[in-house]
């Protein structure tokens, strides 16, 4: 049995899909009872268990061998992840891997690499074998602009070129992390295969739409305003403005070539994902 944490997230949802291809079994724990039908026709057991609710937790993880989790980006997520690893442990779960992000180590100076190496450095020492499952952006983010790009505008609010992953192959590792060997005490920085500017996204949406796709510069502050009104606490808006501030410098772009070593084929690139999804972009 594999536990999975944020089953109907960004990266839980393809995970819990990846996993059940491969003929897992597969608990899924989501904080919302509205969810669970929706998870159970997938064909796997889902639980409610919010992040601080310990004993729900280390519930959720009986029987279980492995598990994975995946928290939001939010100020709580540290006791989260805690919560979680210590509830597994308890449970007698074997192995865990854990989604951080990319460059998280004890040596961090951002905010979200101090936060992330703090949940790595407590899941290390937990007694459980571990994987480290360490993404940068996430080419999904793009379909928060629909209705913008639709519009004829993508929102640049990072200014320098990024590596962006696609999240259904950093799913598609963890699931490889989670039922294959050789995997634990690794840690894995995910990135696609391609560093891409707000202009080369914009050509790219603009070839896929046939029509011109202008480029809108975002401040810091305009970012950081978008993310408070959208329901984001404060520091954790500034953590992630202050990530942001690292792709001007290049220091976003770096290609990890993880996906190929573990899965044995090419990275998805933001050109098919936008291929996939043109109805999104073009109504």
């Amino acid at each position: 049995m594999i536990v999975v944490f944020g089953a109907t997230g960004t990266i839980g949802k393809p995970l819990v899909t990846a996993l059940l291809a491969k003929g897992a079994q597969v608990r899924a724990v989501t904080s919302n009872a509205a969810n669970i039908q929706a998870l159970q026709a997938l064909g796997c057991e889902a639980v409610v268990a919010g992040f601080d609710d310990a004993a729900a937790l280390e519930q959720a993880c009986v029987g279980a061998d492995k598990a994975f989790l995946v928290t939001p980006a939010h100020l709580d997520m540290r006791s989260w992840k805690a919560n979680v690893i210590k509830a597994a442990a308890k449970a007698g779960v074997k192995h865990m891997a854990v989604s951080t992000g990319l460059g998280a180590n004890p040596k961090a100076r951002l905010t979200f690499g101090v936060w992330h190496s703090e949940s790595q450095e407590l899941l290390k020492e937990s007694g459980m074998d571990w994987t480290l499952i360490q993404p940068t952006y996430f080419i999904q983010n793009l379909l928060w602009q629909a209705d913008s790009i639709a519009n004829g505008v993508y929102l640049d609010d990072l200014g320098g070129p990024i590596s962006w992953v696609d999240a259904r192959d950093i799913a598609d590792v963890a699931a490889e992390a989670l039922t294959g060997t050789g995997h634990a005490g690794k840690a894995y920085g995910l990135t696609g295969s391609e560093a891409l500017s707000g202009a080369d996204i914009a050509a790219l949406l603009s070839k896929a739409t046939g029509r011109e796709i202008t480029v809108q510069a975002v401040s810091a502050t305009d970012s950081r305003a978008a993310m408070v009104t959208g329901g984001m606490d404060g520091e954790t808006a500034d953590a992630m403005v202050e990530l942001s501030g690292l792709a001007p410098k290049g220091y976003l772009a770096g290609i990890e070539n993880t996906v190929q070593q573990v899965l044995g084929r090419p990275a998805r690139n933001f050109g098919n994902f936008i291929a996939e999804n043109t109805a999104a972009f073009a109504r």
